[in-house]
């Protein structure tokens, strides 16, 4: 009887044992569905940030975002500042940056590609003596614009190459109170972002 109820227990330890594999890889598998299907939902939603900031602003030029509200989404959105957007097709050529910041006064530059990806990021302590100046490109537009560089001078300016031809950049100022809401969308009302005729030439 001991002999029988010993082999039983074996019976089962090793049955455990050999189904650990299975269960592992079900769990390691329904892990990888998990998050594919999280990459992937940026790529194959219909109304994505660029789909909605397309409707509501032409290539190379600066629309401020009107204010979220709960309603629209966004219940913990900053109510403290501004928003604006500039849309970008490299397609057309380079695009230009330029900017003169105002001391203490915190502004945030994010770069996003089609699918909303951040892929560079800054604030305006990046910018040199108050003064900002970005060239944003493919690789294919910085070899170019290198080539036409003179050999005895560095470049000027701070140049980013994005992942894909279309994307957007979003420009936030930040107002420390309701009566500097003004400024703050004039300061992003201020910065140029188009086209850049010398790289395209």
């Amino acid at each position: 009887m001991k002999s029988h109820r010993g082999n039983h227990h074996l019976w089962i330890g090793d049955l455990a044992f050999a189904t650990l594999p299975w269960i592992a890889g079900v769990l390691i598998l329904a892990g990888l569905v998990h998050m594919t299907s999280i990459l992937s939902m940026p790529r194959l939603a219909e109304k994505d940030a660029f789909a909605r900031i397309s409707a509501l602003a032409q290539p190379h030029r600066i629309v401020m975002l009107p204010p979220t509200s709960a309603q629209d989404g966004a219940p913990f959105d900053d109510p403290a500042r501004a928003l604006g957007v500039c849309r970008y097709d490299l397609s057309q050529g380079p695009v230009r940056l330029r900017a003169t910041l105002a001391p203490d006064a915190l502004m945030l530059f994010s770069f996003h590609a089609r699918h909303g990806q951040i892929f560079y990021s800054m604030t305006d302590r990046s910018a040199t003596r108050g003064k900002l100046d970005v060239l944003l490109l493919t690789r294919q537009q910085l070899d170019a614009v290198e080539a036409n560089d003179p050999e005895d001078e560095l470049p000027q300016d701070l140049r980013i190459i994005a992942p894909s031809l279309e994307g957007f950049l979003l420009f936030r100022a930040l107002a420390e109170f309701p009566g500097e809401m003004a400024d703050a969308r004039a300061r992003i009302l201020s910065i140029a972002c188009g086209l850049d005729r010398d790289a395209r030439s």
